[in-house]
Protein backbone atom coordinates (compact mmCIF):
# COMPACT_ATOMS: atom_id res chain seq x y z
CA UNK A 1 0.00 0.00 0.00
CA UNK A 2 1.41 3.40 -1.09
CA UNK A 3 0.85 5.87 2.04
CA UNK A 4 1.02 10.36 1.77
CA UNK A 5 0.71 12.56 3.89
CA UNK A 6 0.85 16.36 2.95
CA UNK A 7 2.27 19.45 4.29
CA UNK A 8 -0.09 21.09 7.09
CA UNK A 9 -1.57 17.60 7.55
CA UNK A 10 1.66 15.32 9.69
CA UNK A 11 1.49 15.06 13.54
CA UNK A 12 4.93 14.85 14.22
CA UNK A 13 5.85 12.67 17.49
CA UNK A 14 9.48 12.88 18.03
CA UNK A 15 9.80 11.94 21.44
CA UNK A 16 13.72 10.46 21.50
CA UNK A 17 16.55 11.85 20.16
CA UNK A 18 17.10 11.31 16.19
CA UNK A 19 20.37 11.29 14.30
CA UNK A 20 21.48 11.54 10.55
CA UNK A 21 23.87 8.76 10.53
CA UNK A 22 27.14 8.36 8.43
CA UNK A 23 29.33 5.65 6.77
CA UNK A 24 31.01 5.30 10.03
CA UNK A 25 27.44 3.58 10.95
CA UNK A 26 26.74 1.40 7.83
CA UNK A 27 28.12 -1.73 9.29
CA UNK A 28 25.88 -1.21 12.11
CA UNK A 29 22.53 -0.34 9.52
CA UNK A 30 23.61 -3.12 7.39
CA UNK A 31 23.80 -6.02 9.89
CA UNK A 32 20.52 -4.57 11.74
CA UNK A 33 18.71 -5.12 8.08
CA UNK A 34 20.19 -8.35 7.37
CA UNK A 35 19.11 -9.52 10.59
CA UNK A 36 15.40 -8.67 10.61
CA UNK A 37 13.91 -11.31 8.14
CA UNK A 38 10.66 -9.86 7.80
CA UNK A 39 11.87 -6.65 6.63
CA UNK A 40 14.96 -7.50 4.68
CA UNK A 41 14.91 -10.10 1.76
CA UNK A 42 17.97 -10.04 0.17
CA UNK A 43 21.69 -9.42 1.54
CA UNK A 44 22.85 -5.50 1.61
CA UNK A 45 26.67 -4.68 1.85
CA UNK A 46 27.69 -2.16 3.76
CA UNK A 47 29.22 -0.86 0.36
CA UNK A 48 25.62 -0.77 -0.74
CA UNK A 49 24.78 1.15 2.03
CA UNK A 50 27.28 3.79 1.86
CA UNK A 51 26.79 4.08 -1.80
CA UNK A 52 22.92 4.83 -0.65
CA UNK A 53 24.22 8.31 1.38
CA UNK A 54 25.29 9.95 -1.69
CA UNK A 55 21.63 10.04 -2.57
CA UNK A 56 20.02 9.70 0.59
CA UNK A 57 19.58 10.47 4.45
CA UNK A 58 20.06 7.79 6.92
CA UNK A 59 18.71 8.64 10.42
CA UNK A 60 18.61 6.74 13.93
CA UNK A 61 17.73 6.27 17.42
CA UNK A 62 21.20 4.87 19.48
CA UNK A 63 20.88 3.15 22.68
CA UNK A 64 24.30 2.87 24.61
CA UNK A 65 26.29 3.61 21.21
CA UNK A 66 24.03 0.90 19.10
CA UNK A 67 21.59 1.51 16.80
CA UNK A 68 18.39 0.25 18.14
CA UNK A 69 16.02 1.95 15.37
CA UNK A 70 16.80 3.33 11.61
CA UNK A 71 15.04 5.12 8.71
CA UNK A 72 16.25 6.73 5.45
CA UNK A 73 14.75 9.36 3.53
CA UNK A 74 14.89 10.08 -0.60
CA UNK A 75 13.55 13.94 -1.97
CA UNK A 76 12.71 12.87 -5.22
CA UNK A 77 10.73 15.42 -7.82
CA UNK A 78 8.06 16.53 -6.04
CA UNK A 79 8.03 14.35 -3.06
CA UNK A 80 10.07 12.55 -0.69
CA UNK A 81 9.90 9.26 -0.41
CA UNK A 82 10.30 6.86 2.95
CA UNK A 83 12.06 3.59 1.41
CA UNK A 84 13.08 2.13 4.90
CA UNK A 85 11.99 1.96 8.52
CA UNK A 86 12.84 -0.56 10.70
CA UNK A 87 13.62 -1.29 14.73
CA UNK A 88 15.72 -4.20 15.88
CA UNK A 89 13.30 -6.77 17.36
CA UNK A 90 15.01 -5.91 21.08
CA UNK A 91 13.76 -2.53 20.88
CA UNK A 92 10.34 -2.51 19.67
CA UNK A 93 6.83 -0.85 20.94
CA UNK A 94 8.68 2.06 22.56
CA UNK A 95 8.16 4.40 19.94
CA UNK A 96 11.20 4.53 18.24
CA UNK A 97 9.89 3.97 14.86
CA UNK A 98 7.27 6.64 15.52
CA UNK A 99 10.11 8.83 16.37
CA UNK A 100 12.30 8.30 13.50
CA UNK A 101 8.84 8.54 10.83
CA UNK A 102 8.37 12.01 12.21
CA UNK A 103 11.89 13.28 11.81
CA UNK A 104 12.28 12.05 8.57
CA UNK A 105 8.97 13.27 7.28
CA UNK A 106 9.65 16.56 9.14
CA UNK A 107 13.11 17.27 6.79
CA UNK A 108 11.26 16.46 3.82
CA UNK A 109 8.10 18.56 4.39
CA UNK A 110 10.45 21.50 4.99
CA UNK A 111 11.56 21.05 1.18
CA UNK A 112 8.50 19.38 -0.57
CA UNK A 113 4.96 19.10 0.13
CA UNK A 114 4.38 15.85 -0.35
CA UNK A 115 5.81 12.66 1.74
CA UNK A 116 5.33 8.97 0.96
CA UNK A 117 5.83 5.74 1.71
CA UNK A 118 4.98 2.06 0.52
CA UNK A 119 4.39 -0.19 3.63
CA UNK A 120 2.56 -4.18 2.90
CA UNK A 121 -0.99 -4.35 3.74
CA UNK A 122 -0.67 -6.92 6.34
CA UNK A 123 2.25 -4.83 8.18
CA UNK A 124 -0.73 -3.39 11.03
CA UNK A 125 2.46 -2.11 13.49
CA UNK A 126 3.91 -0.28 10.89
CA UNK A 127 0.61 1.09 9.60
CA UNK A 128 -0.17 2.45 12.91
CA UNK A 129 3.63 4.26 12.98
CA UNK A 130 2.44 5.53 9.52
CA UNK A 131 -0.99 6.86 10.27
CA UNK A 132 0.10 7.96 13.96
CA UNK A 133 2.23 10.45 12.06
CA UNK A 134 -0.25 11.66 9.75
CA UNK A 135 0.17 9.19 7.18
CA UNK A 136 -3.16 8.43 5.03
CA UNK A 137 -4.04 5.18 2.47
CA UNK A 138 -3.23 6.32 -0.93
CA UNK A 139 -2.97 3.56 -3.40
CA UNK A 140 -3.44 -0.23 -3.21
CA UNK A 141 -1.18 -2.23 -5.01
CA UNK A 142 -0.45 -6.22 -6.12
CA UNK A 143 3.11 -7.71 -4.74
CA UNK A 144 4.23 -10.47 -5.79
CA UNK A 145 7.63 -12.11 -4.59
CA UNK A 146 9.22 -14.90 -7.26
CA UNK A 147 12.73 -16.33 -8.37
CA UNK A 148 13.90 -14.95 -11.89
CA UNK A 149 14.96 -18.02 -13.92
Amino acid sequence: MLMKVRKGQEKLQQNHEVVTLDESDAGQITAMLNGIQEFWRMDFTTEQCIEQMSTTTWAGIKINGEIASIGRMRLTGEVGHVPTVATHVAHRNRGYATSIVSYLVEHILEKLPVAIIYVLGDNAPAIKVYRRVGFKPYRKYLLMRGDMR
